[in-house]
């Protein structure tokens, strides 16, 4: 089964380029920004949005001109109606909500899990260690 609408993937470059492209994509076509994923701390990011078919590719377009007109596009991609198996990955599937393993692993739109703060343990309260020299014991 396959979805109704399409998804249009642009692989930018640099956070600060990937939203100056983002924001002619959203602006050019009637399209919906569905997420972000980050690499490399943020030096490769890829943009996915969703919507009918011709305007994803309009916005695609849009998204690889100014990309290319920075000098960092790396990929772009439209899939038209995606397989309903992907679409976990892209957090467009409620049902079925993948998260992020890592948190290189980008920055997805929608609710990511906090991690619980780690425990104290009885060995973080000793005193730091002196430095120098141990002291020689004292002879009878």
């Amino acid at each position: 089964m396959n979805s109704e609408f399409s998804i249009g993937l642009v692989e930018i470059s640099g956070l600060g380029d990937a939203i100056i492209s983002l924001d002619d994509m959203c602006k050019v076509a009637d399209v919906e920004f569905v997420a972000t994923e980050r690499r490399l701390g943020g030096r490769l990011v890829t943009v996915v949005v969703k919507g009918e078919l011709t305007a994803v590719k309009a916005a695609v377009d849009a998204g690889v001109a100014r990309a290319s007109a920075l000098g960092t596009l790396k990929a772009h991609q439209v899939i038209a109606r995606p397989h309903k198996e992907i679409l976990p990955y892209l957090h467009l599937d409620k049902d079925r909500p993948v998260e992020p393993k890592s948190e290189t692993a980008g920055t997805h739109v929608g609710a990511v899990k906090k991690k619980p703060a780690a425990r104290k343990t009885a060995s973080a309260k000793k005193p730091a260690a002196k430095r120098g020299r141990p002291k020689k014991a004292a002879t009878q």
